[in-house]
């Protein structure tokens, strides 16, 4: 049996369920009003979670929840919230993250900076159990166009990580993305990489079915050298569904 079939049995298996939890959830999207922005709420089922091609829950399900309030300002629109997902490591069982920044869009072009620490809940003393990502984007999109493309570059405050030789580097990301929305679903690719560690290839397809959007990614991650933070190359099918309530 190979890695891919392993993959698409677990997809299969989860589609039956996923599809019969959408039929649970509430009708609508609930923005709430307050302080003269916009409350958002909401969860999420993933099929494992993977985070810059890092597996983050030892091939398990996640499950998450996250609350943002976002305000249009003068001069740019503002955003600030929190979110928690299931995660494992040593002495920890989630993952929670603080994040706030603003977005300012210019014709075709939205730039976002943003500031997000995410702290895992429960580590030992031993280890880092924060980080501080310092996070540019710019997308591009005409009016009324399907199509976007869009940079990401995230830089991380938090010294780096030390590999096995004494060596400390860099946690910085780069990427680059573009979707493309065909009406019946949107497809979205990007090209990643975790600077000196590891590559990230990806490609998704999303849909929004009872008011909760589905999504389905698929991602090649290859490692650059053998002190990589991940063991081994991989690849992951990952099905997400989110419901805002």
């Amino acid at each position: 049996i190979t890695i891919k079939e392993i993959n698409m049995n677990k997809f299969k298996k989860l589609i039956t369920s996923i599809t019969a939890l959408s039929f649970l959830t509430t009708t609508g999207y609930s923005h709430y009003d307050v302080l003269g922005g916009e409350l958002i709420l909401e969860a999420g089922f993933h099929s494992q979670y993977v985070s810059k091609g890092a597996d983050e829950n030892s091939d398990r399900p996640a499950y998450s929840l996250s609350a943002t309030f976002e305000k249009s300002l003068d001069m740019v629109d503002f955003y600030i919230g929190y979110s928690t997902i299931s995660a494992t490591g040593n002495n920890y069982s989630r993952e929670d993250a603080r994040f706030l920044g603003i977005t300012k869009k210019i014709e075709s072009i939205t730039a976002e900076v943003g500031l997000s620490e995410t702290l895992k809940k429960g580590n030992s003393n031993s280890n880092q159990n924060n980080e501080v990502d310092f996070i540019y984007k710019l997308t591009f999109q005409p009016e009324k166009a399907p199509y976007t493309v869009g940079l990401v570059y995230t830089v991380n405050d938090t010294g780096g990580s030390k590999t096995e030789s004494g060596r400390i580097k860099d946690k910085n990301y780069k990427e680059i993305n573009a979707s493309y929305d065909f009406k019946v679903l949107t497809a979205s690719v990007s090209y990643g990489e975790q600077q000196n560690d590891r590559d990230i290839k990806t490609l998704a397809l999303s849909k929004s079915f009872m008011e909760t959007d589905f999504t389905v990614t698929y991602s090649k991650v290859e490692r650059k050298h053998s002190e990589s933070a991940v063991d081994r190359n991989r690849d992951y099918l990952v099905l997400s569904v989110n419901k805002e309530f």
